[in-house]
């Protein structure tokens, strides 16, 4: 598939998880247990995730880019169901995995 996926973050939710040293949250609202994943995307499909699940709020939003390779490194799979990638554990705030974390613009919501 792509050697790099894209989770949405509450930018609050991304930043506590800092302290802990990983990222245990499945998608807005809904942390990993009992959401059985994280959530990902295409580069490409993140505007319209935002839009889909996130266009109501006000709120930061972050942009994390992923290496797939790095968190298959780390012990923890990306599995791809219908060519949506699906992060099967928590993200490790590692710079192997992380490979950037940027701002969503407001204006870009809708």
């Amino acid at each position: 598939m792509t050697d790099v996926v894209c989770h949405v973050a509450i930018a609050d939710d991304w930043e506590m998880s800092r302290g802990f040293g990983e990222y245990e949250v499945a998608t807005r609202g809904v942390p990993l247990e009992p959401g059985g994943y994280v959530r990902a995307t295409l580069p490409e499909r993140v505007g319209a995730v935002v839009t889909e699940r996130f266009g109501d709020l006000s709120i930061p939003l972050l942009r994390i880019d992923l290496s797939v390779a790095g968190l298959e490194a780390t012990g923890v799979p990306v599995d791809w169901v219908d060519g949506d990638p699906r992060i099967q554990g928590a993200i490790p705030m590692d710079p192997e995995v992380v490979l950037a974390e940027e701002p969503i613009p407001m204006g870009r919501r809708t």
